[in-house]
């Protein structure tokens, strides 16, 4: 065994005969150990809400979206037949997508329509996201749409049980031929339809959306053949950003594809910051923490002035002495990290398993926690980098003094 290393040991774990040194290592210990917890449970709290906030916001957002660049609206004749011809490609909607006032009695709200095709159903999940009535743009024959909660509660509608015909809202359209304005009494074109189901995604989707048929969409906004643009859904694990590039090189640089993640970048984007402003934050912290260690090592150093220098004088070398400290400085925190990962991890997985703290009227019962393997990689990093700095300048430089 290394000699430095031993004594370090002997150093570390003995009785000194000054008990705050005791002390003062075993809080440099704690603080090690609850810093470190605090980053694994902090980074895996995040992770969790990320994970629910993607899914909230992915989950009414398809894999993959075109656009045009030039206009609104495009001829769907110009979709190249090889879009749909992918062999990973789940499923695919034609979209139109128009701002509109919804009504219903005497309530009125600005929303957006949103016509799709059958198939959008599957893509969304509908049914899993359904809070009342049908599942269905299909009522009885006939056109119906399904609107979002919160809009649902603007209008002061109700989605009755099954024994009764539902409510029926208006929508004034805006009319593509006619200019906006008081005046002009043409200007919006007037079309009712039942109501039939109510979903729940996320804040905004309930607050603006009215899902309708594709055609029922079409002739109310007097489109002919003509859409706002196309989802497409691919198999879970499919490369978006490969699959993006594929699709922008066959349909060429008149449209925009979008991959899920680019559709909704800044709540991502601002999730991540979050995150790691955080653990920045978390990282200053355990560099606090540190002090205790710095201190701890300072007075051993003072008590073992006279052990040091009568190992100088029989042979021992300055790195040798240094070493001695800096492996109590390591020791002392690699047992705080080895502590606080243990710490934090329980917390987590008790978290997981048995629901410690829950989220009252939030979206789901208890909060989210996730791991992810970078994340261990960043504990261990700030851990090991501003422990082993805390170790090795006060050793080195003390033990300079102390033999000079």
């Amino acid at each position: 065994m290394n000699s430095s290393f031993f004594i370090a040991k002997r150093y570390l774990f003995s009785k000194k005969s000054n008990n705050v040194i005791n002390i003062i290592s075993a809080v440099s210990v704690i603080g090690i150990m609850i810093s470190t917890s605090a980053l694994v449970i902090v980074l895996s709290a995040f992770n969790g809400i990320e994970n629910l906030v993607v899914n909230m916001f992915s989950s009414f957002e398809p894999d993959i979206k075109i656009e045009s660049i030039k206009s609104k609206s495009f001829d769907q004749d110009y979709i190249p037949e090889s879009i749909y011809q992918f062999d990973d490609l789940v499923a695919h909607s034609k979209v139109i997508e128009e701002i509109a006032i919804i009504k219903n009695d005497e309530k009125f709200v600005i929303g957006t329509i949103k016509g799709v095709e059958k198939s959008f159903l599957k893509m969304v999940d509908m049914n899993g996201h359904l809070l009342d009535g049908q599942s269905s743009i299909d009522y009885n024959g006939k056109p119906s749409g399904i609107v979002g909660v919160i809009a649902l509660e603007n209008l002061g509608g109700y989605i009755y049980e099954s024994d009764f015909s539902p409510e029926n809202f208006t929508i004034y359209s805006p009319n593509r031929n006619e200019k906006i304005s008081r005046r002009n009494l043409e200007a919006f074109t007037t079309s009712v339809i039942p109501i039939v189901g109510t979903f729940s995604f996320n804040n905004q989707v309930d607050q603006d959306f009215l899902v309708l048929p594709l055609d029922y969409a079409a002739e109310i906004l007097d489109y002919s053949n003509e859409i706002t643009g196309l989802e497409l859904d691919f198999v879970e694990g499919t490369d978006l950003d490969n699959k993006k590039a594929q699709i922008q090189k066959i349909i060429g640089p008149s449209f925009e594809v979008k991959t899920n993640y680019e559709q909704n970048e800044l709540i991502y984007q601002t999730s991540k910051s979050e995150k790691w402003i955080t653990t920045l934050l978390l990282a200053f912290i355990f560099f606090l923490a540190t002090f205790n260690m710095v201190a701890s090592i300072t007075m051993l150093v003072i008590e073992k002035k006279d052990n040091m220098r009568t190992l100088h004088a029989i042979g021992g070398k300055e790195q040798q002495l240094q070493n001695v400290f800096f492996y109590v400085g390591s020791l002392i925190n690699g047992l705080g990290l080895i502590l606080g990962l243990i710490v934090g991890y329980a917390i987590c997985l008790l978290q997981q398993q048995v629901g410690l703290i829950s989220m009252q009227g939030g979206v789901v019962e208890y909060f989210p926690i996730y791991f992810k393997l970078n994340d261990l990689f960043v504990i261990l990093g700030i851990t090991i980098i501003f422990g082993l700095l805390a170790a090795y300048l006060p050793s080195k430089f003390l033990i300079k003094r102390i033999l000079k």
